[in-house]
């Protein structure tokens, strides 16, 4: 069983995109231990653990306790356990990457490249670049495959690829990147054009990496085109049912979107989960987004998340006009890298995918 533990809901940046408010619940160790204890108990033979927040680390020690104590009962029950935890960088230190590798704890970094001091600053304003600098270097000499996950605004835009080509330089071969959804944000033709340049400009950089030693894996593309290529819908959403998210309180909801709201509420970690409520939230997710049916690109986009679509619209199967063109602007740059690729019979794309599904 896969589920996403809430440490906390404080952090100590102010991001400036950032979704989140801010408070200082958090996670006490005997809930912590009943969701890994329930976890456990449906005897699956992989469990996952997510250490989300906020800002983890600030509940550093537990952190440490939950995967000290899940590592020991998979151990005692035979069976595999892996954890991962998103984290501003800014708490992270060489001890705490000795104890990740030795927990099998995976680690992925928030951080903007060269957009980093636009939008994420401290408490008091101060930007955070300069100070994330050697937590880099850190984190890539203990986890070479770890993650950095960028934000794009309508104000940032135009920087996104050269931020991209900034995060490879530094060391980063997986680069994630998302842009802000939030329905203020202030996304328009004008910034969604240079969003399309952008991406273009990132496909560019990605074919010409991708077949050296250490290649640049643009996520967003990589998802898009292993999706199309193995004949599988982009994303299946499983509500409820995936993974769920367990609040600072022990309550447990069908994932991080759903968070506090009673109406969604499917169990806490003491009682177990609700399998009737469970089944009717995932049910309920399954209905058809009626104004995507017909669409040339309906089985490759993200429509059918509806914890993204709640998200933005407040209801799991209506799509926010800006997914809607983001899905457009992404997947033709996706499937026009693929082509490129497989023109030049790229040795990595050729391994990666099979020869049969490429014609």
């Amino acid at each position: 069983m896969n589920l996403t533990l809430h440490l906390t809901a404080d952090c100590n940046l102010r991001c400036r995109y950032c979704y989140e408010t801010h408070c200082k619940n958090h996670m006490a160790w005997p809930t912590a231990r009943q969701a890994v204890d329930l976890a456990f108990s449906y005897g699956h033979k992989t469990n996952g653990f997510s250490l989300f927040g906020g800002e983890p680390l600030l509940e550093r020690a537990l952190a440490e306790e939950i995967c000290r104590y899940a590592m020991a009962e998979a151990q005692r029950r035979g069976v595999g356990v892996r954890f991962k935890m998103t984290t501003n960088g800014t708490l992270l230190d060489e001890d705490f990457l000795k104890f990740a590798n030795d927990h099998d704890l995976e680690i992925a970094l928030s951080h903007d490249g060269l957009l980093q001091d636009e939008q994420r600053l401290t408490r008091d304003g101060r930007p955070t670049r300069t100070q994330l600098e050697p937590v880099i270097d850190l984190l890539l000499r203990y986890q070479p495959r770890a993650v950095a996950l960028q934000t794009v605004t309508p104000e940032t835009v135009g920087g996104m690829a050269e931020s991209v080509r900034w995060l490879y330089e530094r060391g980063f071969s997986r680069i994630n990147s998302v842009i802000d959804y939030r329905p203020d944000a202030g996304w328009d033709d004008d910034s969604l054009a240079v969003l399309q340049e952008q991406y273009e400009a990132v496909a560019d950089l990605m074919e010409a990496r991708f077949d050296e030693p250490r290649p640049l894996l643009f996520l967003p593309f990589l998802v898009k085109i292993s999706a199309y290529l193995n004949d599988r819908p982009c994303l299946e959403c499983k509500l409820g049912m995936r993974q769920p998210s367990v609040a600072e309180d022990g309550s447990i909801y069908p994932c991080n979107q759903f968070l506090y709201l009673p109406e969604y509420r499917m169990g806490h970690v003491s009682t177990g989960v609700d399998r009737e409520k469970q089944r009717s939230i995932y049910q309920a997710s399954l209905a058809p987004e009626t104004d995507c049916q017909g669409c040339a690109i309906e089985d490759r986009c993200r429509h059918h998340c509806a914890c993204l679509n709640f998200s933005l619209t407040r209801d799991m199967h209506r799509v926010a006009p800006v997914q809607c063109e983001h899905e457009r602007i992404l997947i033709p740059v996706a499937d026009d890298l693929a082509a490129r690729l497989y023109e030049k019979r790229s040795a990595r794309f050729l391994l990666n995918y099979k020869e049969d599904t490429l014609e």
